[in-house]
């Protein structure tokens, strides 16, 4: 566990070749990641047994669960559902928090 302040829309940073990110909790069922990923990235459906969130820091993704799609810009937060298909459509460069719970 980390004992300091973190900022972190700081912490991450963009890259050409991929993405930056960073868990700062990655316990059994129990996670907090910090992720930054170029525009016109796409992460495929995925399918979580738990609660999933996502923070937005800066940025604009689209999260489409099943056949809705959210989205979401920078100071939002959704959270999806446990056993729900999402994928993650980045719109521009965006950076947020993911956890779950």
């Amino acid at each position: 566990m980390l004992k300091k302040i973190i900022t972190p829309k700081e912490e991450i940073q963009f890259r050409k070749d991929g993405f930056d990110n960073r868990y700062l909790i990655n316990e059994g069922s129990k996670s907090l990641g910090m992720f930054a990923i170029c525009h016109n990235q796409e992460i495929p459906a995925q399918i979580s047994s738990q609660e999933v969130g996502f923070y937005i820091i800066e940025g604009k993704m689209d999260i489409v669960l099943d056949d809705k799609t959210f989205n979401l810009t920078e100071g939002q937060l959704l959270i999806v559902p446990k056993q729900t298909a999402y994928t993650l459509k980045i719109i521009e460069n965006t950076k947020f928090l993911s956890f779950r719970m």
